[in-house]
């Protein structure tokens, strides 16, 4: 590992099930879609890279990205950690089409070297919004190469992006996270769950 700490993703334990979706619209939440993928973790400083299992491990299986794609989306100075989703497992997009060897980013850890700790997850998003403007690709994703892309945030109407999502083999629910909710050091894989929840698909046994 190239950054000296390697940083716990910031994932969601509590599960929430449909019908809480109504309730969350006048709470501080906001959602995100929840990938059917592998989530992992970039490190590069732009030379430099590491791309992480949330297990603490490098990918082991050949990656459809080249490391040439991965630095290209580095930006300031020093090392910058992005956390997301690796598309892995052959699921079909809103095109019917598979989406394989993509990584869609959906939160940002280190900055210019800094680990942003007690920043809240709505200026992470922020800062993401800035350093990578999207192209079109569906309502839930844009992309920012090729191969990478970046998840858009949801605000209000939840229940009915809900219905609309659920229709997309490649998303598995949603996330939803408490726009205040800061950024805790992520060396130990429960940190930073307080302020997140996840909603998923009824018919399926997820695993990861």
């Amino acid at each position: 590992m190239n950054y000296n700490k390697y940083i716990y993703p910031p994932r969601p334990s509590t599960k929430a099930p449909e019908s809480y979706l109504s309730s969350l619209d006048a709470r501080g939440y906001f959602g995100q879609p929840k990938l059917n993928g592998s989530c992992a973790e970039l490190y590069t400083d732009g030379n430099l890279l590491d791309f992480m299992t949330r297990h603490k491990k490098p990918f082991s299986n050949k990656l459809l990205i080249t490391d040439e794609e991965f630095k290209s989306i580095h930006t300031g100075k020093g090392w910058i950690v992005l956390t997301g989703e690796y598309m892995n497992k052959s699921q079909k997009g809103p095109n019917r089409k598979v989406f394989n060897g993509k990584f869609v980013i959906w939160d940002i850890l280190v900055y210019e070297g800094k680990h942003l700790k007690n920043t809240t997850a709505l200026e992470r998003q922020v800062l993401l919004e800035k350093l990578y403007p999207t192209s079109y690709h569906d309502g839930w994703i844009g992309k920012v190469t090729e191969n990478i892309f970046r998840v858009h945030n949801i605000f209000n109407n939840f229940h009915e992006k809900w219905k609309e999502l659920v229709k997309i083999d490649m998303y598995e629910g949603m996330v939803f996270k408490k726009e205040t909710g800061k950024l805790e050091l992520g060396f130990n894989a429960n940190n930073n769950t307080s302020w997140q929840l996840k909603i998923r698909k009824p018919t399926k046994n997820y695993s990861h």
